[in-house]
């Protein structure tokens, strides 16, 4: 599919309100503990059947979406994940998965290539086992991660690298470009660091500093799309919440993105379609245009820079209407980032590798 396709495909969702996008997250368990994760896993809740988790997707696919992405906690934690999985494949949905990889052997690796995901996605922090290890509190994780992703390479499975940005991230840039270089993988960047989806704000204590994400968004393999933004228009919709995107957890609550705190159903209770033809919580989302934004949202200089969130704006700060402070400050990233001079990457001794 062309991305001007996709373009109009996304642009109609939006104004229909087609759950095009859909986040299934079929367990709330994980192997590992991320000092930035939005789940509670020392508290996990319980999880659907097999034969609901399939039901959600025949629904999901009832209802217009294209795009599902499975995850957890850590997906294959879940012995059914694949069951799921081939299943949504099998109702012609463009399918990712996101994994930590450290439980993926080779036959699991086979098992996955066979369903012929659109990616396997897996999250890695350092190319050193000292940061990446630092930052999932596990002592093993960085050696095991990268099996993950070699076996899944060999068996011909498409792989991305993603990390966010935090703060001990920040010095690994290069060196993670590298090791994406050597794996064969592309190497996304989220800047965005969200609160928990209970509401604890331990995540946020790692978030990089300003200066530090400015000179990170210039680095020049992030830069190279960079523009300058039009800004918003006051009958703008201000982001894709409740119109385009949803997310379902374990235990069948449906919430109108993937971060936003506030379930608005339950579709072992009733019908999704029901669910999304509207309601208080969604009627009110539907409705926010850029000219309801109050405080220092409206008429904000930055706003073309913003890509403001709705659902973080309530977590950290109770009000799904004023600025969310961590859009402000990737605002205020982002204008520097173009404001600084590009520099080329610094060039590394060729042969290192990286360590486990």
């Amino acid at each position: 599919m062309s991305a001007t396709m996709l373009d109009r495909l996304a642009d109609r969702a939006m104004k229909e309100c087609i759950p095009l996008s859909a986040l299934f997250e079929l367990t709330g368990r994980c192997n590992l503990d991320c000092c930035h994760c939005y789940l509670d896993i020392a508290h996990p809740p319980w999880e659907m059947t097999t034969e609901q988790a399939i039901g959600v997707v025949d629904q999901l696919v009832d209802a217009g979406t294209f795009f599902l992405t499975l995850t957890g906690g850590e997906l294959f934690l879940r012995k059914d994940a694949l069951v799921v999985a081939a299943h949504a494949r099998r109702r012609g949905l463009a399918l990712r998965l996101f994994t930590n990889a450290t439980r993926i052997t080779e036959e699991l690796a086979q098992e996955i290539a066979r369903i012929k995901p659109l990616a396997v996605e897996v999250s890695v922090y350092a190319s050193s086992s000292a940061v990446h290890n630092a930052v999932t509190k596990r002592p093993k994780a960085f050696r095991r991660t990268l099996r993950g992703i070699v076996l899944l390479k060999r068996a011909g499975v498409n792989v991305g690298i993603k990390s966010p940005l935090l703060a001990p991230v920040i010095g690994e840039m290069d060196r993670l470009f590298e090791l994406a270089d050597r794996l064969g993988t592309p190497m996304v960047f989220d800047p965005y660091v969200t609160p928990r989806h209970d509401g604890g704000l331990q995540p946020i204590n790692y978030r990089a500093q300003v200066a530090d994400m400015a000179v990170a968004l210039a680095h020049p393999r992030l830069r190279g799309s960079a523009k300058l933004p039009a800004p918003p228009r006051p009958d703008d919709i201000p982001c894709a919440v409740a119109r385009r995107t949803v997310r379902i957890s374990p235990t069948g609550d449906v919430f109108p993105c993937s971060t936003y705190p506030r379930s608005i159903g339950n579709v072992l209770k009733q019908p999704f379609s029901g669910i999304w033809a509207g309601g208080p919580v969604l009627d009110r989302l539907r409705n926010l245009r850029i000219k309801d934004l109050h405080g220092d949202c409206a008429g904000c200089s930055q706003g073309g820079y913003c890509g403001r969130c709705t659902a973080v704006a309530l977590i950290e700060h109770g009000d799904e209407l004023g600025p969310a402070r961590e859009s402000c400050r990737l605002a205020e990233a982002k204008e520097r980032a173009l404001e600084l001079p590009i520099v080329a990457s610094p060039r590394r001794e060729s042969g290192k590798e990286a360590h486990g």
